[in-house]
């Protein structure tokens, strides 16, 4: 090709070249949700956007949602967008490090990564809650260190002082992000402590845990009609992807996964 030799770009082996929608705007819906988003603002001026994403495993998945989080992002506040992973497990957090090959000539896109290795850990509370943001972030990084209660007292102390809204929302933060071990160490510290928050964030969360348990039941319903559709159907499926559709809480994706399973000729795809 051409452009390729003008360009000094070289091209990977293929068989055809095709045609394909000029549209960026994708067809098919497709979530695309980050663990948490903000936007640093100045005046009526966006001035960044920072993605939070906390990994704890390896997903293949995540070396194209994580660059289309950026990109998508960053073109709806028309500011610079900072995607930050959070790897509590340091073989993850060497995986995150890895540049992801955009296909641009020098635009690989690099995520920033905290790790166990980077953020240090704070276990004194200042008494004035100036550290809580630090802290709770310190939580989520070192949730598999032997002295998490320390960290975890050490945070909610720090919250302690400031408004109780605030201190409910990084409550609520921790106890929707960490894993089950540290998730249950922070409630039943909660359990013994009398911030004034404390009370009605567990009874909210209460209320919200029957609400997923109902969702739960509902997407597994629909993941053992999915798997009697690719039996009845004779089609071929490996382990991992039984486990896939198993495991998956997404009652939209389930869905439609659901209704690709009816004519699509493989289990491939009908996860495609």
């Amino acid at each position: 090709m051409e452009l390729a030799e003008i360009l000094d770009l070289p091209l990977p082996v293929h068989d055809e070249i095709l045609p394909y929608s000029e549209s960026a705007t994708d067809v098919e819906v497709r979530d695309l949700n980050a663990d948490n988003v903000v936007v640093c603002r100045g005046g009526d001026e966006n001035r960044l956007g920072i993605i939070i994403e906390v990994q704890r495993g390896k997903d293949k998945d995540k070396r194209f949602s994580w660059p289309a989080y950026q990109a998508n992002i960053r073109h709806r506040i028309q500011a610079p967008v900072l995607l930050i992973v959070i790897c509590p497990k340091p073989s993850v957090a060497a995986w995150a490090t890895e540049p992801i090959e955009t296909g641009q000539p020098g635009s690989d896109f690099r995520m920033q990564v905290l790790s166990p290795a980077n953020y240090p850990k704070l276990t004194e509370p200042s008494g004035t809650g100036e550290l809580a943001e630090r802290m709770v972030l310190g939580t989520l990084i070192h949730e598999h260190a032997e002295d998490i209660e320390q960290l975890l007292t050490a945070a909610e102390a720090e919250l302690a002082p400031r408004p109780v809204e605030v201190a409910k929302r990084y409550t609520e933060y921790m106890l929707g992000q960490l894993g089950e071990r540290s998730r249950t160490i922070l409630e039943a510290l909660m359990q013994n402590e009398t911030y004034p928050y404390q009370s009605k964030l567990l009874a909210d969360r209460e209320a919200r845990g029957e609400a997923r348990g109902e969702a739960r039941g509902e997407a597994r319903g629909i993941a053992e009609t999915l798997l009697d559709v690719v039996e009845a159907r004779g089609l071929r499926i490996s382990e991992n992807q039984r486990r896939r559709i198993e495991d998956c809480q997404d009652i939209t994706q389930l869905r439609a996964w659901a209704k690709r399973a009816v004519t699509v000729p493989t289990v491939e795809d009908i996860l495609d």
